[in-house]
């Protein structure tokens, strides 16, 4: 079976990584590409060999020339299409976050659980090799009972004032707490496991440009910090900032520290050339020593540049969007689903919360 995939949303991202992954997919393929813009979206569909092209979305939902849809459009359009297709019964990918609100996400999974369809996701990190070896690492007992997790997101995309829609609360339903926040909220549970309280502190550093029409906009946060406490006694420590001057080919960086009874683990990728996962015993000296990430987590991926590491991932490996037509090809689940997006939402709304009250921890429920 050759699952027929239609795509809504013409980003760069959508050429980064939707476009390629699915370009020679032996099970998969876009047939209908949906974008605001005809002529942009005429041309990414030559581009792409896409035959369908639609400039509005419902029309591709109700086509009746597709059996998945991949929403990668802004985040309040989020909510209808992915009702309209569970209504339908076509399997989805849907961006983070993946709604405006914790009540939208909730009902989305819902309606996900109820139509049997397959949903993804795609909190991109839970692949890359060396976050997929922390999670192996800290499962088989490396640090012994978790203590505490710290995790660090800083990059530079949000440094100059131009307007952004994910910085626009009533077209991307907050700030960076959604957009890169909720990355780490679920790479905290995925790697610690449930969450029982949250707090958040939050600053708007950067004046951003008005919209296009010269209106104003309630402007969402550019840097953030959350607390949280983990149902086993943990606690973890989450910063994302994009007002951060990294000095790397991609702007970026990422740091996470596991501390616990029996070691520490130490991970480190400078979107550069390193990419690594460091640590050492109770009892050991010397420091951290490299903990090389085993063979089989590259997914035959090259190493030497963790921009090539990430495209070999996504494009070519078993990884999100290709798990994902693997998986609805097969009519089995897979995994982040739509249900943890909404309970990631969930946190994320607790956190924007927080951050408005000075940063009182607010407890979640399970």
């Amino acid at each position: 079976m050759t699952l027929r995939v239609g795509l809504i949303g013409t980003s760069w991202w959508a050429d980064a990584m939707y476009l390629p992954a699915l370009a020679h997919h032996p099970r998969g393929a876009i047939t209908a590409l949906c974008g605001r813009d005809p002529d942009r979206t005429r041309a990414s569909a030559a581009r792409w060999g896409v035959p369908q092209v639609h400039t509005e979305w419902l029309e591709m939902v109700d086509s009746g020339s597709i059996d998945a849809v991949i929403v990668a459009s802004p985040n309040d359009t989020h909510h209808d299409v992915v009702m309209a297709a569970a209504d339908r019964g076509l399997h989805v990918l849907c961006e983070k976050p993946v709604a405006l609100s914790a009540d939208e996400a909730a009902a989305m999974a819902a309606a996900a659980e109820a139509a049997g369809i397959v949903t993804m996701v795609p909190f991109t990190y839970r692949w890359m090799p060396t976050n997929r070896w922390m999670k192996a690492l800290v499962e088989e007992g490396y640090v012994g009972q978790p203590y505490h997790l710290n995790l660090r997101y800083f990059t530079g995309y949000a440094r100059g004032p131009e307007y952004s829609w994910r910085f626009d609360v009533a077209r991307s339903g907050g700030g960076l707490l959604g957009d890169l926040g909720s990355h780490w909220l679920h790479l905290a549970r995925w790697w610690l496991g449930e969450v029982s309280s949250i707090g958040a502190i939050s600053q708007t550093f950067v004046e951003r440009d008005l919209r296009p029409d010269g209106s104003d906009y309630v402007h969402g946060e550019d840097s953030a910090v959350m607390t949280l406490r983990f149902a086993s006694g943990a606690y973890g420590t989450l910063q994302v900032s994009a007002v951060c001057w990294e000095g790397t080919p991609f702007g970026q960086t990422h740091h996470a520290e596991v501390h616990g009874s029996e070691g520490t683990l130490y991970a480190r990728n400078d979107w550069d050339t390193v990419q690594e996962v460091r640590g050492l015993r109770s009892g050991d000296h010397g420091g951290p020593q490299v903990l090389p990430v085993p063979d089989e987590l590259w997914q035959g991926a090259r190493r030497s540049s963790v921009h090539d590491t990430y495209r070999d991932v996504f494009r070519a490996g078993d990884s999100m969007t290709r798990a994902w037509v693997d998986a609805a090809a097969d009519g089995r689940p897979c995994q982040p689903d739509l249900a943890e997006g909404a309970r990631v939402q969930a946190l994320v709304e607790a956190a924007t919360a927080s951050a408005a009250s000075d940063g009182r921890q607010i407890a979640v429920d399970p």
